[in-house]
């Protein structure tokens, strides 16, 4: 048997286990991926690896004792190691943070309050980080919750991550993490819920109590099932986890999800994964932020949602308002893709010209309108910036700047497509645009399409031999794809070209970061390596 079809084989069971798809343009990732695990085990050929993880399914015993750490990890563990992307941080797309906080959480501690004041009970929440990576997620919601002064002493309260990789919740049980976890995290948070650890910083004892992490195949594994504490959850995150599923098992899963929900509980995912999928089960809300899918209460009106409520809450939330958990003080090569609603961003609140004088008055302030449509762009008032830049480019259709402004915004409201078709039109016009190639390798980062992100990274390289993020993020995607030569090299290219520019050096406006963080945070790698 050639090894095309061995992989077409193996990438046939993983999908079956665990319904992770495998494309065949990624033959050539997993092949390598492959070979590092056959190597380790003595074995000679794909197939004798195939067999490996075809036993390994006739003992289930063993894929059980291997996950729950007796006798080590199973190969199906060891395989979903090298398979799984466990690269994340904390407070990873800050606005559905923010709808959390100032909306989905408060509505339900309200609700719960009220049920448990008419059974005559303690109050009960249960959230699931359903794919919950190395824990960073789950952490997040605790912050979040102790933020708003959650009183946990008082509440039967379950925050419970699950992940298919072993290591990953190895690594979440400990609550050690790195600086670059911190990209998103203000200082004084950061300070408030974590203490140093060498090079490290490890959670709060308080808050590491507070959060359980176990084992779970979403595809394979039973639920709602009392015996792993998967039943009755009143809040899913299951985010940047369908995109590495095939549909059939996407529609499982939702299926359990659902199953496993309280009446009106909530289910966040990643933008636009389920946009596919028949999700006629949940009432589906639309917020500025995120969409919602919520869980039908049996009582309930199919058109009528449960209202949302502010965050006053009484008994549990201050009536301050909660802190900002601010932005990264740390570097970072791309800011991803997040969503703010417009009427919340301060510019917004200022008086604004009616769009046929905003239109009349271009040809005289085409500059000044530019600068007001970046001013939203980086204020996060997305769909304003939009309408702003559609304003410019409908009345100067080659005003690329204008088309790059709008294509930001829908990037970050998770509109990717609508985003990749005015990059289109712009390289049209300028094909070695190299600030819109790497807003497409960005798109593509963030939908996981990391073989075109990749593509797009080196014809950036190619067209502009010092524009430092595209090095940075192929060193990303590099040290990801477990290729430590390839990441060395990328950094080391990074690092010359760091060295060559002012500290200060803004490589973000919308994060901040600049050229001397960027290259403290490399050296450190390097010295850590």
């Amino acid at each position: 048997m050639d090894e095309i079809s061995t992989l077409q084989q193996i990438s046939r069971l993983i999908a079956s286990h665990s319904g992770i798809q495998v494309r065949p343009q990624d033959y050539k990732t997993l092949s390598e991926k492959l070979w590092q695990r056959t190597k380790a085990l003595g074995l000679s050929s794909l197939n004798g690896y195939y067999q490996r993880l075809v036993q390994e399914l006739g003992n289930p015993a063993r894929e059980i004792q291997g996950s729950l750490g007796r006798g080590g990890l199973s190969e199906w563990q060891e395989l979903y190691a090298i398979l799984t992307i466990n690269e994340s941080y904390f407070f990873r797309d800050k606005n559905q943070y923010r709808l959390l906080r100032e909306n989905l959480l408060p509505n339900l501690i309200q609700r719960k309050l009220r049920e448990a004041d008419s059974q005559g009970t303690r109050p009960r929440l249960r959230i699931w980080s359903a794919g919950c990576s190395t824990g960073e997620e789950l952490y997040s919601i605790a912050i979040v919750l102790d933020e708003m002064q959650f009183s946990w002493h008082q509440w039967d309260v379950m925050l419970i991550g699950s992940d298919i990789s072993q290591s990953a919740i190895n690594h979440a049980r400990k609550g050690i993490y790195s600086t670059w976890s911190f990209r998103q995290v203000s200082a004084d948070i950061q300070k408030k819920y974590f203490h140093p650890r060498q090079q490290f910083f490890q959670i709060s004892d308080t808050l590491r109590q507070q959060v359980a992490f176990q084992y779970g195949n979403l595809l394979q594994d039973p639920f709602p099932n009392q015996a792993s504490r998967l039943y009755e959850i009143d809040l899913i995150l299951c985010r940047n986890v369908f995109i590495y599923l095939d549909e059939q098992a996407i529609s499982q899963i939702i299926q359990k999800f659902h199953q496993t929900m309280t009446p009106d509980g909530y289910l966040i995912t990643g933008h636009t994964e389920l946009y596919a999928q028949d999700t006629t089960q949940f009432h589906l809300i639309s917020f500025p932020e995120s969409i919602v899918y919520q869980k039908r209460a049996q009582a309930q009106s199919k058109g009528h949602p449960s209202p949302a409520v502010s965050s006053n809450v009484n008994l549990l939330l201050s009536t301050s308002p909660a802190s900002p958990l601010g932005r990264s003080s740390l570097p970072r090569a791309a800011q991803r893709p997040t969503a703010r609603p417009a009427a919340k961003a301060p510019i917004d609140s200022s008086p604004t010209l009616p769009w046929n004088s905003l239109k009349s008055s271009l040809d005289h302030n085409l500059e000044a309108a530019l600068k007001d449509a970046e001013a939203l762009l980086k204020q996060e008032a997305y769909t304003s910036a939009i309408e702003r830049a559609k304003v410019i480019f409908s009345a100067h259709p080659h005003c690329d700047k204008a088309y790059k402004i709008a294509a930001h915004a829908y990037a970050n409201m998770g509109n990717y497509d609508q985003a990749k078709q005015l990059c289109q039109q712009v390289l049209q016009r300028q094909p070695m645009n190299v600030d819109i190639y790497y807003l497409l390798a960005q798109i593509a980062e963030d939908q996981n399409e990391f073989e075109i992100a990749k593509d797009y990274l080196r014809k950036i390289t190619y067209l502009d031999h010092s524009f430092v993020n595209a090095y940075l993020d192929l060193a990303t995607i590099y040290e990801r794809e477990h290729q430590p030569e390839k990441t060395q090299k990328m950094r080391s290219y990074a690092l010359d070209l760091l060295s060559k520019l002012p500290p200060d050096t803004v490589l973000d406006i919308h994060s901040g970061t600049t050229a001397g963080q960027w290259r403290d945070h490399l050296q450190k790698r390097s010295e850590a390596s």
